[in-house]
């Protein structure tokens, strides 16, 4: 190789080495390209204050509120308890075999993907002891289980079988075959919703009948939320949110966040839609307007939720729950 072009790399290393500078608050700029870059908008994420910081070993793949919050923990082999009143964990539901795929709570239960043991497991929600194991089998889907007023429902493998457990036999009814690897589960408007990224569609499933009444076009739709009256999905190739209307099963709206390959989560609730994707902790969409009206850069993006009037989100890399105050975050201005 010439000289010329050991110098060359030489001034590119050092131009890359500076980019990755932290700030002197410790987060590292998002890309220049990245983001709303409408004035006002973003704001640097070390810039909020959380409500609380709770460490929380293993990895957490959801969060169900009732009188306290429950997480299942894979690596923990158990379920995760955190008193949202005094923002401490009480003792974990052990037991279990890497829990996976969240957790649906109904007739009077609390239903968890068992990965260790491919089961799905009925807890009684207030011992948190195992009431019936049922062989399903289990995927790696990130929100695997739902549940309508009769059955509880599973993307029980990979390939993706939906599978109806009946409560009451607590065993498996029905199956059905749907695309491979759709990722997300939930029921809403009287109807199942699946998102399935390699297909590039959202699915509606009628639970009367067991078939898919609606294939809706989304690129590459990853997470799924629901809110006043409307199906939020989250595209990660185009970072968009898609609004999709369940009375037309139409794309209503799609919401620039400036985020492309955003491979985040997103939540519905106090009045908001949230996403976190890499570089942008937190992004909150105004439903009414269809627009982003904060974003907040830097370090920290991870799984969020909404619940107990708060706003959370799981920190992955610093293994840490953090709890935002709905009002807090709103009255949080730009620099």
């Amino acid at each position: 190789m010439k000289p010329v072009a050991y110098l060359c790399f030489f001034a590119l290393g050092l131009l890359q080495a500076e980019a990755q500078k932290p700030s002197k608050k410790g987060a590292l700029p998002p890309p220049p390209a990245a983001g709303i870059k409408t004035p006002g908008i973003q704001i640097p994420f070390a810039n909020l204050k959380s409500e609380a910081e709770i460490p929380v070993s293993g990895a957490p793949n959801a969060m169900f509120f009732a009188d306290m919050a429950f997480l299942p923990n894979g690596p923990e082999n158990g379920i995760t308890r955190l008193d949202t009143k005094a923002n401490k964990l009480n003792d974990p539901w052990t037991g279990l075999k890497a829990p996976c795929g969240g957790l649906a709570n109904a007739f009077r239960s609390h239903w968890v993907p068992n990965c260790g043991e491919q089961t799905l497991v009925r807890l009684d929600p207030r011992s948190g002891k195992v009431t019936a194991t049922i062989a399903t089998g289990t995927g790696t889907a990130k929100r695997a289980v739902a549940a309508n007023p009769d059955s509880v429902w599973l993307l029980s493998d990979d390939k993706t079988t939906l599978s109806r457990i009946d409560p009451e036999q607590n065993a498996i009814v029905s199956e059905l075959r749907l695309p491979s690897n759709c990722t997300t589960l939930q029921f809403a408007e009287a109807a199942l919703w699946v998102t399935c990224p390699a297909e590039g569609r959202v699915l509606r499933i009628d639970p009367k009948t067991n078939l898919v009444t609606q294939r809706i076009e989304v690129v590459e739709p990853v997470a799924q939320a629901f809110g006043e009256g409307t199906l939020w999905v989250l595209s990660r190739k185009e970072g968009k949110v898609v609004r999709i209307d369940p009375k037309t099963n139409k794309v209503s709206a799609t919401i620039e966040t400036g985020i492309p390959n955003a491979d985040g989560s997103i939540a519905f609730g106090e009045g908001s839609i949230w996403v976190s994707a890499p570089g942008f902790p937190i992004t909150r969409i105004n439903p009414t307007t269809d627009k982003v009206i904060q974003q907040f850069a830097g370090l920290g993006h991870g799984d969020l939720y909404t619940g107990a009037t708060a706003v959370w989100l799981f920190d992955q890399n610093k293994k840490t729950l953090k709890r935002f105050d709905p009002k807090r975050i709103a009255a949080t201005l730009p620099e």
